[in-house]
């Protein structure tokens, strides 16, 4: 017995720890933020020579996907652009901080139309806490450029298990000069992917917080702006309309008492107008979903 402690002690406990060492290089240097950060700097290159925008798409990936700030501009008076990023920059500090670091005269944005799916998504909330804390940067990486902790080891073999690439990621186009997606350049739709699983976060004091700090953190950046909070259109089967009306009414009230406007869009017809996922439109769920915005935005 005391040869087998031994054994475990000095042969199989350091082999864990160097095993699980080497895993975590591997994952670092194979790491790929899917073209996150040649984004955030197109963003900044497109406005780095404009002084004519006076409204911001703000928020994550179901604005990259689903909003549409050319078509804003070309069907209304405002010059819009859309700044928001996907997974929302990951962390609330990492995407305002790139947002404050913008070269775009604040002052003059008059229309913020801040569009987040966090509301609608228990779990991905939670996740948005956790990420919070980690301090993660809009290119997905922590705080530290290696960390001993990452994606779980289960989550790795659930994916060798179905033969899927360990470290797979998705390259996203460059945005347009409106700051859109360029559907033209992806070919990444994937209706097959599509998983209504959502269920909306419930309203305590954690979730208070975090919108309240969010609304605080866009009006002190942009004082002179009109701010309205848009619940994104997403396939929403999975609650009940009287539900969701009821969750709806409630997150109306703490928006509302944070002194911003209330915006819900309808949820989409069928997965036809999506691309991979229930909160990313394809072209034409976008074109769907920015008009029905733009006459809920003339609505008081």
């Amino acid at each position: 017995m005391g040869n087998v402690n031994r054994a475990i002690f000095w042969v199989v406990l350091p082999s864990l720890l160097l095993f699980y060492i080497v895993f975590r290089v591997v994952e670092w240097q194979a790491y790929d933020d899917g073209g996150r950060q040649l984004i955030a700097e197109k963003h900044a290159l497109n406005l780095s020579d404009r002084d004519d925008i006076d409204c911001l798409i703000l928020g994550g990936s179901n604005a990259v996907f689903s909003l549409s700030a050319e078509q804003i501009s070309q069907q209304s008076s405002l010059t819009c652009y859309n700044l928001s990023l996907l997974n929302e920059g990951f962390s609330d500090e990492a995407y305002f901080d790139f947002i404050r670091n913008f070269p775009i005269e604040r002052m003059q944005i008059k229309t913020i139309l801040y569009s987040s799916v966090y509301p609608l998504t228990n779990e991905y909330f939670l996740e948005r806490l956790e990420w919070n804390q980690r301090q993660i940067r809009i290119n997905g990486e922590g705080s530290r450029n290696f960390a001993f902790t990452g994606s779980s080891l289960a989550s790795y073999l659930k994916k060798f298990l179905q033969d899927k690439p360990l470290f797979e990621s998705v390259q996203y186009p460059i945005p347009t000069p409106s700051g859109d997606f360029n559907f033209d350049d992806y070919d990444g739709c994937q209706q097959d992917k599509i998983r209504d699983e959502w269920i909306p976060v419930t309203i305590d004091e954690d979730f208070k917080s975090w919108l309240s700090e969010n609304l605080r953190t866009i009006s002190t950046l942009f004082p002179n702006a009109n701010i309205s909070f848009v619940v994104p259109s997403t396939l929403r089967s999975q609650v009940s309309e009287d539900d969701f009306a009821a969750f709806s009414d409630a997150l109306e009230f703490e928006v509302v008492s944070n002194s911003v406007k209330y915006i819900q869009q309808s949820s989409f017809s069928d997965a036809s107008v999506l691309c991979d996922g229930t909160h990313h439109a394809n072209a034409l769920g976008r074109e769907i979903r920015t008009s029905e915005l733009l006459v809920l935005m003339q609505n008081p």
